[in-house]
């Protein structure tokens, strides 16, 4: 009788075994949290707004899709994630033209708080969609929401030359914007510590190319001599199907106020 016991209690011992091989009890399933992408809240000098429970100042770090003053490229940012488990992220991308979903990073560290899209074949005036999957470190994932942009050619800033000495005195910032097609173009100076301390909106309808805009006086005068100022030009433009206007970011310059 002791042996049969012996032998029954190790074929149940064998039996959880190979149960517990199968199928974990501890095995997380669990998807994370579903992420939230950041849509395009407006432009760098628009005024502050409320989003999601949030008062935000609008620069290029927190206004959402946009694109940057780098080049053509489209940056996709996202609110940080509730979960701690997490491994990685992947971004999908459609459009107007190609409404089918293309996977364009499969290995995002999920430490990002955006991504770049830098591809080659990005097209102007052409709305793109973003998505993403959030992974956690067992596997699962969960998907978010979806948010779109379309970017226009830059402006090209004319003069003053980069890094150019200028005075204060009725300084004039020129560009060529025309071949933008754009309908209203903003003209951006940030001091040496980011802060824009001047901006200018002109409608392209009332000047011929190169555009300008005279930097009032006052601004510049009580500034130290020797001061480093940047400087840029984004244009903008209204779609019909979209409540939100497409634009792009000139590549950037500074001056220096003698």
């Amino acid at each position: 009788m002791k042996l049969l016991q012996i032998a029954l209690l190790i074929i149940i011992v064998l039996g959880l075994l190979s149960c517990s091989g199968s199928d974990p009890l501890d095995q997380d399933t669990e998807p994370p949290y579903r992420p939230m992408l950041r849509p395009h809240l407006g432009d760098t000098g628009d005024a502050p707004l409320t989003w999601n429970g949030q008062n935000i100042i609008i620069t290029d770090e927190t206004n959402g899709i946009d694109t940057v003053s780098e080049g053509n490229f489209i940056r996709i940012p996202w609110e940080p994630f509730v979960d701690t488990d997490l491994s990685h992220v992947k971004v999908f991308r459609f459009s107007n033209h190609d409404p089918n979903p293309v996977e364009i990073a499969s290995n995002v560290s999920a430490s990002n708080m955006y991504y770049l899209d830098t591809s080659s074949d990005l097209i102007e005036r052409n709305w793109y969609s973003y998505y993403i999957h959030l992974y956690d470190g067992s596997g699962n994932y969960s998907v978010s929401d979806t948010v779109s942009y379309a970017f226009l050619a830059k402006s090209n800033l004319y003069t003053p030359e980069n890094g150019e000495i200028v005075s204060p005195v009725s300084l004039t910032l020129k560009w060529y914007g025309i071949g933008t097609n754009a309908s209203k173009f903003r003209v951006l100076i940030w001091d040496e510590i980011g802060n824009i301390i001047y901006h200018s909106d002109i409608d392209v309808n009332t000047q011929e190319d190169p555009l300008e805009t005279i930097v009032p006086t006052n601004l510049l005068s009580d500034l130290p001599h020797g001061t480093v100022l940047r400087w840029r030009v984004d244009a903008f433009d209204n779609d019909a199907e979209h409540d939100i206007m497409m634009g792009s970011e000139s590549h950037e310059r500074t001056f220096i106020l003698e």
